[in-house]
């Protein structure tokens, strides 16, 4: 079964955003034809714009690559090694140390945007994940550098209330045909989200850095979709939004498309006068000229309006089940033996809707793959990346070494020859670091 997933890779040390899909090994999802309808779909969009919304055109590099086989299709030749040219397109295949998932990716001399095989057939998906994936090849053009920032104020019980609720104000605000609802849904989606910064002041400079990255990814996304629906589509989204299990990487696909088109009708030239350095809702904020309250009696007043106390009965229940799976995930990667993988400079893909904050110690991711110059290290049962994204810890009960490294419960670890696995600084635990050279 596939998943959505989150990517986070540019090169090796850099952050940027993709959309990743998993397939079993050995199922080949790749063929020519395809992958060169995709080239020429995402041709047409970024033709289509003409460099209009950020001043530079999204055409560029790309490939598709199989997840099972690391075969690609590109629509260019690399530069540092020419690539095989099978009549329109070039072939090939990945080496290891590049995860495959749908980002921007550093290789063979050339910034690309990267696919997964089989990109799908669906629309309005299939141009959203086109022009998606296409704005972080170039982000860095336009002053809006991958980034990556924690969220742990959305795992807590307050922080899921508030963000519900915003999103529901922000899809009601997408569906007002009267000026006056719109303004009043604005309003209200504002101040649940002051709400939340007064509780956790460290919040809004976090969700304005994954707004600016993944956030503004899915609005460009969407904008160039050419999507008669968009606005109708985007309130549908918002909706899925609403039971969306962990946010903690996953809410700037929500809210950032949100609040752009909303943008678009309150201040049409927003990217131009963007200074990069304002979040997206103190700008929709600033348009409107909207004092925003961010008391208790201000979001019970707009709660009321979107069924808070149902929303806040839901997420009491959660909190509980939250608190259990946090101290379940401590015993396992924090108390107990474990391997702690170097991960600085790595490459990640992982799953944004499987992420669990783990107070300042980092987040559980529920997938994540981590490529360094040590090898491969592939979870698909809980790894704690450290906040500073230096540390990857699986735990090591029960592992066994096996003849490409070591294998434990849900991960396995893939050494290059010149890498060991050794004994940690605690009792117990383990590390991987090069070898000692021989004696001469």
């Amino acid at each position: 079964m596939a998943s959505r997933s989150v990517s986070k890779l540019v090169g090796s040390a850099t952050v940027a955003s993709l959309f990743l899909a998993t397939v079993a090994t050995g199922q080949s999802r790749l063929d020519v034809a395809s992958a060169t309808a995709a080239f020429d779909q995402a041709h047409s969009l970024c033709q289509a714009d003409e460099a209009r919304t950020w001043g530079v055109t999204l055409c560029g590099p790309m490939l598709i690559a199989d997840p099972a086989t690391r075969a690609f299709v590109s629509n260019m030749d690399g530069l540092d090694m020419p690539l095989e040219r099978k009549g329109a397109v070039f072939e090939g295949r990945l080496p290891d140390s590049v995860p495959i998932a749908n980002t921007a990716v550093r290789w063979n001399g050339r910034v690309w945007t990267m696919l997964m095989a089989p990109v799908t057939t669906d629309e309005p998906a299939r141009s959203i994940l086109l022009m998606h994936e296409a704005w972080h090849r170039v982000q860095d053009q336009i002053g809006l550098t991958a980034a990556n920032a924690d969220q742990p104020q959305l795992a807590t019980e307050a922080g899921r209330v508030s963000l519900r609720l915003e999103l529901r104000a922000l899809a009601a605000a997408l569906d007002a045909t009267d000026p006056g609802q719109r303004r009043q849904a604005i309003e209200d989606a504002l101040t649940f989200r002051a709400w939340r910064y007064v509780r956790f002041p460290q919040a809004q400079a976090a969700e304005d850095t994954m707004e600016r990255h993944e956030g503004i990814a899915e609005y460009t996304g969407r904008h160039l979709s050419r999507d008669d629906q968009m606005t109708a589509h985007l309130v549908e989204h918002l909706g899925r939004g609403d039971r969306v299990r962990q946010y903690a990487r996953s809410f700037a696909y929500f809210t950032g498309p949100a609040y752009g088109v909303l943008l678009d009708s309150a201040s049409p030239d927003w990217k131009v006068a963007w200074d990069r350095n304002e979040g997206l809702p103190q700008m929709l904020a600033r348009a409107l000229g909207l004092e925003i309250a961010s008391d208790d009696g201000a979001f019970a007043a707009a709660g009321a309006r979107y069924q808070a106390a149902t929303i806040q009965a839901e997420e009491a229940a959660k909190a509980v089940e939250q608190a259990a799976r946090i101290a379940a995930l401590r015993a396992g990667l924090v108390d107990g033996p474990v391997l702690v993988a170097p991960v600085t400079g790595a490459s990640f893909s992982f799953d944004p809707n499987r992420v669990t904050p783990l107070d300042s110690l980092g987040t559980v991711d529920g997938v994540i793959r981590a490529a360094a110059d040590w090898g491969v290290l592939n979870v698909e049962k809980d790894g704690l990346l450290s906040t500073d994204w230096s540390r990857l810890t699986v735990a090591y009960a029960g592992a066994t070494r096996t003849e490409e490294g070591l294998r434990g419960d849900g991960w396995a670890l893939t050494l290059n020859p010149e890498w060991e696995a050794t004994p940690g600084a605690r009792d117990g635990d383990w590390t991987i670091r090069r070898r000692e050279p021989a004696a001469p």
